[in-house]
């Protein structure tokens, strides 16, 4: 506790704190910090900003409260024009057509890319990409390879373990 009120400084009745940078932040209580707020994020100069750069803001402007973040945050989320028109650059870019997913086939030894959009993902749509795109272009594949490797990985020969594979067929 004696750790903490070391920050704080009581001039004539008011209670400042001490930032950062040595300046004294007055301590505001809800009413004021309200009003304080709406000033800075609707006032005259008030640019609609974030509740980070709000936050900087009005420590900037000289004031402190212990919730001053959390406030700040609430009352952004409050506001209708900046729920309106605020930045949407996190949401996933709508599909301009009805086509809202994309199947796609690569071949990594070739970086030969196969892709088709799709309305919805079905097993018939899936079917028709493979049969069209990869089977009836390239042909039946003569051999499949069911595991792969990552780089630094050992590989293990499947004969000197003893298992059957696609690959090798032995008699005992």
């Amino acid at each position: 506790m004696r750790i903490r009120s070391s920050n704080f400084v009581i001039v004539g009745d008011e209670l400042f704190k001490s930032g950062i940078s040595a300046l004294l932040l007055k301590c505001l209580a809800d009413p004021q910090a309200t009003c304080i707020i709406e000033e800075i994020h609707r006032g005259i100069c008030g640019m609609h900003s974030g509740e980070r750069l709000m936050a900087t803001r009005v420590l900037r402007a000289g004031y402190y409260w212990p919730i001053l973040k959390s406030d700040c945050q609430a009352y952004v989320q409050k506001c209708k024009e900046c729920q309106q028109f605020g930045n949407t650059y996190r949401q996933p870019p709508e599909a301009l057509s009805q086509l809202k997913f994309l199947i796609v086939a690569i071949d990594y030894f070739t970086k030969w890319i196969e892709a088709c959009p799709l309305a919805k993902i079905t097993t018939e749509n899936v079917q028709k990409f493979t049969w069209k795109s990869i089977i009836c272009r390239f042909g039946i594949p003569h051999s499949l390879v069911g595991y792969r490797l990552t780089y630094g990985a050992d590989a293990m020969i499947l004969v000197e373990v003893g298992e059957m594979s696609h690959r090798c067929c032995f008699q005992q």
